[in-house]
């Protein structure tokens, strides 16, 4: 009983607006502690953002960045495996003692695009993310960042700026974890080499000039993909990794279960407990929200577009007197099985649409808009659907002509006519009895003429 109530409560505390449905798909509050600072979880089958904290906050993308990197290189590079580059000296020089992760690439060493990537998204080597912003660059790594900004913009992020391609600190190089989701699920549905490389758990390095065939052996940074690990976690799927001490640790992730599909973007989970010793709540925090969305949620038809809603009066109806009003398309979303459809408050609003009396005048057609139909909870829109006629009406001719006759008795032109009619009948009748008094006197006066 108290876990069902949780829910209830937790549904009925947070939701935000998603479009002739204006429709929200609702996120709720799990039942359970997140330790990252930002969190987005979005499910790919349905495009639905079904958890949200501090969503627009900013904060520091660490590695992440490199998910923005590869796509600038996939958009720019053809073949992978037959391009390569030459590392320049300005990279290495950038990154000198910073404590840059690395996977050991050396100034004049020549690789593929391939591996710079596998070990750049897997390894998180920001040697490699530098090589491949150069070369994309036109050997200039702030020309890349420009595009890496551009492609922001056209993802339709509005809250992020990076300032290099792997994600080291600068204070001009921030994100939130809205945007960091929206990055990761552009690279995801567009790129299917991203996410080839950005899974991949273990991989080896071809060779350069300065290195034999097989000279490393690399593997996935996320250790909830690890099978020898205590995060190991079946369902879960790359993506990416980021720490620094200005961001704390993020991660974005995959995980697919039963057919269903998500991605979680969280940033800002501690580096340290209380004691001073290096934890990962990240991870927890990943395995803890997918349970959560693959044990509580389905897909779930919330609005019929059958069922019959209100009903509005119909003048001039040919037999009819009313049309019933049904909603233009049904109305699905992700859905709690511990929580009650019925607990929606429903809202209709036929005003706009008809005269003041509430009727609309027939003839109607099927389909025709005459109302929208809201669906809220604890206040907050859940979706706006457009309510359209179920039927058509005809329009009665003879009551079409009624209405033309008592409209026109009441016109101006019909009192005006009334009113130049009864001044002609006035005036035939004030000049009949002129002339009748006249043709009188006349015969009188003949008549006296007579008697002479």
């Amino acid at each position: 009983m108290k876990k069902k109530f949780s829910v209830f409560l937790a549904a009925a505390l947070i939701f935000t607006f998603i479009g002739s449905v204006k429709a929200s798909a609702i996120t709720f509050t799990p039942n359970f502690t997140v330790t990252s600072e930002a969190a987005v979880l979005i499910n790919l089958d349905k495009d639905i953002t079904l958890y949200e904290k501090n969503p627009t906050k900013k904060m520091y993308p660490a590695s992440l960045t490199k998910i923005m990197t590869a796509i600038i290189v996939l958009d720019n590079v053809n073949d992978l495996d037959n391009t390569t580059v030459e590392a320049p000296l300005v990279v290495f020089d950038e990154l000198y003692g910073q404590g840059a992760s690395a996977v050991g690439y050396s100034r004049g060493e020549i690789a593929t695009v391939s591996d710079l990537m596998y070990s750049m998204l897997m390894y998180s080597a920001c040697e490699s993310a530098g090589i491949l912003a150069y070369h994309v660059g036109g050997e200039s790594i702030p020309n890349f960042v420009a595009m890496m900004n551009e492609k922001a913009k056209e993802i339709g992020c509005t809250g992020t700026n990076f300032a290099n391609p792997h994600g080291l600190y600068d204070d001009n190089q921030y994100t939130n974890a809205r945007d960091m989701a929206l990055i990761a699920k552009y690279a995801v549905e567009n790129y299917p080499k991203f996410v080839e490389i950005a899974c991949t758990t273990e991989y080896t390095m071809g060779a350069t000039n300065y290195q034999e065939e097989g000279w490393a052996t690399i593997y996935h940074t996320n250790r909830m993909l690890s099978t020898g690990s205590d995060y190991y976690y079946q369902y879960a799927r790359g993506l990416k990794t980021g720490t620094l001490d200005e961001s704390g640790r993020n991660l974005v992730s995959m995980a697919r279960k039963d057919g269903n599909n998500y991605l979680l973007c969280t940033m800002g989970a501690p580096l340290k407990d209380a004691e001073g010793n290096n934890i990962n709540e990240q991870y927890n925090d990943h395995k803890n929200i997918y349970e959560w969305a693959f044990d509580n949620f389905s897909y779930e038809k919330i609005l019929s577009c059958d069922k019959e809603i209100t009903e509005v009066p119909v003048n001039l109806g040919d037999g009819v007197d009313h049309v019933l009003l049904v909603p233009a398309e049904d109305f699905s979303t992700l859905w709690p099985a511990t929580l009650d459809i019925s607990n929606l408050k429903a809202e209709i609003n036929t005003k706009d649409y008809t005269d003041e009396n509430g009727a609309i005048t027939a003839p109607v057609q099927k389909g025709q808009k005459l109302g929208t139909y809201t669906l809220s909870l604890s206040g907050e829109i859940l979706c706006t659907v457009d309510l359209v006629t179920k039927d058509s009406v005809e329009l009665s001719q003879i009551e079409y002509n009624i209405m033309k006759a008592k409209a026109f008795v009441k016109s101006f032109w019909f009192k005006l006519a009334v009113i130049i009619a009864v001044a002609l009948i006035i005036l035939y009748i004030v000049v009949y009895i002129a002339a009748t008094k006249k043709r009188r006197r006349k015969i009188k006066k003949v008549s006296g003429k007579r008697k002479f």
